[in-house]
């Protein structure tokens, strides 16, 4: 009888063993293991074509690249409709006060333009010069940089007659004594300040040939975003007329890929008749980009900067 009992009790536990590893086996089958996990609510249309070999290693898992609803870039300005035959190498847009040419470098063939702008404050702040001249060396080098349908305008020196007095308060302005970037035609004011002085915002808006021949080419190309670059407040400033026209969320991308502040208002001391302001007004999204830096150019972290602003634009 006892020996009955202990042969049923194991079957019993034969079974037992079977079951738990056929179960088992459902839980961690094949078929199983290879479906895909697809979380709740993640975006599954929009995406930025991934370029492995040419975006820097900091941008390849930018969480942003897939866009949600209140992050993507919409306007008018995506579908431009440039009125003048671009070049492609230098071309001069214009003269100085002195008779010096400005300069854009056009690198790239695609419909969507960037448009990048140093020196509107001369040699005192050279160093946005030389970060201009060289981002124009990287993108010659790396033409696989410039994503597809996008292409780069760069004006070295918007201000070459004060350029040439280097670092000194005097190679701020142009040969006029005018600041230019008080001499912009959205909430101009000849009561200009920079600091805590009064400076020369022109005998009206739009008053110098500077402002005149960078004013003409924006207008005549229709770039999709203008940035200025200046130093050294560390900081993305959003220009703004009469109402935010892109310019806020490029300009939150830009800070986040930077590393500079955004989101704020400038507050050292009254700002009027901005170049970026002017540009915004033009419903085309635009910032002053302020380096930590009145000496280094902040190379790395500005090129990381377009490069993120590109990939952002070319969200399909």
């Amino acid at each position: 009888m006892v020996r009955l009992l202990f042969i049923i009790l194991l079957g019993y536990l034969a079974g037992c063993q079977q079951t738990f590893v056929m179960e088992s086996e459902q839980i961690v089958s094949p078929t199983a293991a290879s479906s895909p996990v697809v979380l709740a609510g993640t975006p599954q249309s929009r995406s930025v074509p991934t370029r492995a070999a040419t975006i820097p290693p900091a941008i390849e898992s930018d969480p942003i690249m897939t866009l949600t609803p209140d992050r993507q870039l919409a306007g008018p300005w995506l579908s431009p409709t440039p009125s003048l035959t671009l070049t492609m190498g230098e071309q001069v847009i214009g003269q100085s006060v002195e008779g010096r040419d400005i300069t854009v470098r056009h690198i790239g063939s695609g419909p969507r333009i960037i448009l990048l702008v140093g020196g509107i404050h001369g040699g005192w702040e050279e160093n946005t010069v030389a970060l201009v001249n060289e981002l124009i060396t990287h993108f010659e080098n790396t033409p696989e940089d410039i994503l597809p349908g996008m292409s780069l305008a760069f004006v070295p020196s918007a201000n070459p007659d004060g350029l040439i007095h280097g670092r000194v308060e005097v190679g701020r302005f142009n040969a006029n004594g005018v600041d230019l970037n008080r001499n912009w035609g959205c909430d101009w004011s000849e009561d200009a300040i920079w600091r805590s002085q009064s400076v020369f915002a022109g005998s009206e808006p739009m008053s110098e040939p500077e402002t005149q021949a960078l004013a003409r080419y924006i207008q005549d190309t229709r770039p999709v975003i203008v940035l200025f670059y200046h130093s050294s407040a560390g900081g993305v400033y959003a220009g703004e007329c009469d109402g935010d026209h892109g310019s806020m969320i490029m300009s939150q991308i830009l800070g986040e890929a930077t590393g500079y502040s955004y989101g704020e208002v400038f507050t050292a001391y009254p700002v009027t008749g901005t170049a970026a302001s002017w540009v915004d007004g033009q419903g085309i999204p635009s910032a002053d980009v302020e380096l930590f830096s009145w000496t280094e150019t902040e190379f790395e972290r500005n090129l990381n900067g377009i490069m993120r602003l590109q990939r952002w634009l070319s969200v399909e």
